[in-house]
């Protein structure tokens, strides 16, 4: 994957409400991968969406021992016990990169996973 095409999806917008990471994990997927990715219409969203997005996950994946692009991550947050943030991996520049949106950027953000 080159940069240039994962940058380009940085920046955009998050909101709690209408387009959370989940949302954007979905984006990514079809913009970068061509990859149909369904969403059950009725998820929680805010709080209770971070509640249960490790549990929703589950259809979509399995745990890898190394991660190539286009991989979900699920991350949990400082003082949480279990997943509730999901990003998109990459490995770009020779590591590896997550691509997530969260309230706290208020928008997309490109991380090394070494900082989070």
């Amino acid at each position: 994957m080159r940069l240039a095409d994962v940058d380009a999806l940085v920046g955009v917008p998050y909101c709690e409400d209408t387009f959370d990471c989940a949302d954007f994990v979905v984006l990514v997927q079809q913009q970068l991968f061509g990859r149909a990715v369904q969403l059950p219409g009725r998820r929680p969203r805010g709080i209770a969406g971070q509640a249960a997005i490790g549990e929703l996950s589950r259809p979509y994946g399995s745990a890898v021992a190394v991660p190539i692009d286009g991989d979900l991550v699920l991350m949990i947050e400082h003082g949480q016990r279990r997943a509730g943030h999901a990003g998109v991996y990459f490995y770009l520049a020779h590591e590896g990169w997550v691509l997530h949106s969260n309230e706290k950027n208020g928008c997309s953000v490109l991380h090394r996973i070494r900082e989070l």
